[in-house]
């Protein structure tokens, strides 16, 4: 399982006198087992490349395979977005059935599942997402709370049974512990998705999450690094990203003196760094 960019331009009305260039010859590789960042300053050209990965967004110019499948050739675009799940910014403003059920079977039913593969899959998707299946299933889904409609939204794409799941800004207008129920929940999710690719501004969340992260700007894509090559020196510097805040904390504190290492990107790693420098055993 993987997805494999190669050469990829986009240009949004080509042949109109103010098109615009969206991807610049993008090339990288997204590999099984990886929850996968994609970084970068709006109109970066983020969201324009991963719909492509479901043929949202057809490929003009380049390569995209998805599990070998050539996304430049004709190919089942049914199948596809079966295997590649996508949930778009803010997903709850997608929910649109009477009730919670019905709205998580829609993707299984365009599969043309079964009665009883569909209430299967309903039943499950629900269950997964943290969400009581009893409770919750003949509610309207604009009775819940922003969280839970998120969940619900999640739910529905699961239900599909994706073997690749695309988040754009999973965590966007939610307070910070539903920001780390979602993300704790994706992470979840990794046992039954092979793939996780999430688009994110937040780079708390990423250094934590992310095992691999690609830096877009002006459609071009400037590297794929780990968490502690793109935050660790002047990396991140250098390609204008922002840092997470442990490691502006801890260069703060690297400033004023004290002993330890200016490149940790986790809460874990900075206590361990202020207790050695402080001879504490923890």
């Amino acid at each position: 399982m993987s997805i494999e960019i190669k050469n990829l331009s986009y240009v949004y009305d080509p042949k109109a006198a103010f098109s615009k260039r969206a991807l610049d010859d993008v090339s990288f590789e997204i590999e099984d087992g990886d929850f996968f960042g994609i970084i970068g300053h709006t109109g970066s050209g983020k969201s324009t490349l991963v719909t492509h990965f479901n043929g949202l967004v057809p490929v003009q110019s380049g390569t995209i395979i998805v599990d070998g499948v050539d996304l430049s050739k004709k190919y089942d675009k049914k199948a596809l977005r079966a295997k590649v799940g996508m949930v778009f910014q803010y997903p709850e403003y997608q929910l649109f059935a009477d009730t919670v059920g019905e709205d998580v079977a829609f993707g299984p039913k365009n599969l043309g599942l079964s009665k009883e593969e569909i209430a299967q899959r309903v039943k499950t998707a629900i269950t997964l997402v943290g969400l009581d299946y009893d409770e919750i299933k003949n509610r309207s889904p604009f009775e819940l709370s922003g969280g839970q409609m998120r969940r619900v939204a999640l739910a529905g794409v699961i239900a599909m049974k994706p073997s690749i799941l695309v988040l754009d800004e999973p965590t966007a207008g939610l307070d910070p512990t539903g920001k780390k129920d979602i993300l704790n929940l994706i992470n979840s999710l990794r046992t039954t998705v092979k793939i996780v690719v999430v688009i994110s501004h937040n780079m708390d969340e990423v250094a934590e999450y992310c095992n691999h992260v690609a830096v877009l700007k002006e459609g071009k894509n400037l590297g794929v690094f780990t968490p502690s090559q793109l935050f660790g020196g002047d990396t991140a510097e250098k390609l204008g990203v922002e840092l997470p805040s442990v490691t502006r904390l801890a260069r703060k504190l690297v400033a004023k003196g004290l002993p330890i290492s200016g490149d940790v990107i986790s809460e874990v790693e900075l206590i361990a760094s202020i207790a050695k420098a402080k001879g504490v055993t923890l």
